[in-house]
């Protein structure tokens, strides 16, 4: 495990430093052919080519820092996920004074590592493989922060603070990021194109005690709205009281799905909702919906 954490930690630092030398040398490339004409045309004007070339250089290093930066935190994500995952695949022992003979023993380090981990998700066949957090004390503490509880700007998977995940809730929430470089929640975009469904119609939800596996049933597009707002809150339905109100929250799905896919649910069926934003309006939020098997 060590040797393979070690090869894609050099993996992704050569990627970053070939990224940057790259953008530096076109940059430099592009400087020098502009001041070679620049002289043949206008040998006079050489303070005013002086400032134009350390013009460039000030933006070209500015360049390189706003891209190096964001490259480092997308290195740094990438990293601290596989860590994850790699001590989720380890075995492990009930140390550190916590009762963990319940806990399925490959959450059980993890568990010790942050007592606020409830579960795994893989959305199969994607690259959507997570740990899942909730914190109860504060509920967007995850947007901002990763499964360390370090400031983290691509966050963590994290379930609604109201939700009972291990009873479970009729529909259980888990919220994460829209990440342009596809990480946390960044592909489930793609499941607005009904043939990516056709291809990625399955997932598991591990809790720390039980395994279970989900069939998708809808993908829809809503927005986050102020509590006077007449939008259907898909975020808010929890549990239903009764059949009647689990037909309601159906229908109301309905009326948002994009695409029809053919698979149906009903009243007794348990839900999970991965819920992300989207750009296609503002506020706008991207929601796809399974049923435990």
């Amino acid at each position: 495990m060590n040797v393979r954490n070690e090869r894609l930690n050099c993996y992704y630092v050569s990627a970053w430093i070939v990224n940057i030398l790259d953008i530096f040398f076109r940059g430099y490339i592009y400087m020098k052919k502009n001041m070679h004409k620049e002289k043949k045309k206008h040998k006079k004007n050489s303070k005013k080519r002086k400032q134009v070339g350390i013009l460039f250089v000030l933006i070209g290093v500015l360049l390189i820092l706003v891209f190096g930066f964001g490259e480092y935190q997308s290195y740094k994500s990438a990293i601290e996920i596989r860590k994850l995952q790699q001590l989720k695949e380890a075995s492990s022992d009930n140390g550190n004074g916590i009762d963990t003979s319940k806990i399925l023993p490959e959450y059980r380090n993890l568990y010790k590592t942050n007592s606020d981990l409830v579960g795994w998700l893989v959305v199969n066949g994607t690259q959507i493989n997570y740990p899942v957090v909730q914190s109860t004390v504060y509920q967007e503490f995850y947007l901002d922060h990763n499964f360390d509880g370090e400031d983290d700007e691509s966050g963590a998977v994290f379930a609604d603070a109201r939700n009972d995940v291990f009873k479970p809730d009729d529909n259980v929430i888990l919220y994460g990021h829209n990440m342009k470089n596809g990480s946390i929640f960044g592909t489930l975009q793609y499941y607005l194109d009904k043939s990516y469904y056709e291809k990625h119609k399955t997932m598991s939800f591990d809790t720390l005690y039980k395994r279970y596996d989900y069939q998708i049933v809808a993908v829809g597009l809503s927005k986050i709205t102020d509590e006077s707002a007449d939008t259907f809150k898909y975020y808010d339905f929890l549990n239903a009281a009764g059949e009647k109100e689990f037909d309601n929250f159906k229908e109301k799905i309905k009326s948002l799905e994009v695409y029809d896919t053919g698979v149906k649910m009903k009243y007794g069926d348990k839900l999970i909702t991965l819920s992300t934003c989207n750009s296609v309006e503002k506020n706008g939020r991207l929601f796809v919906i399974a049923k435990r098997n």
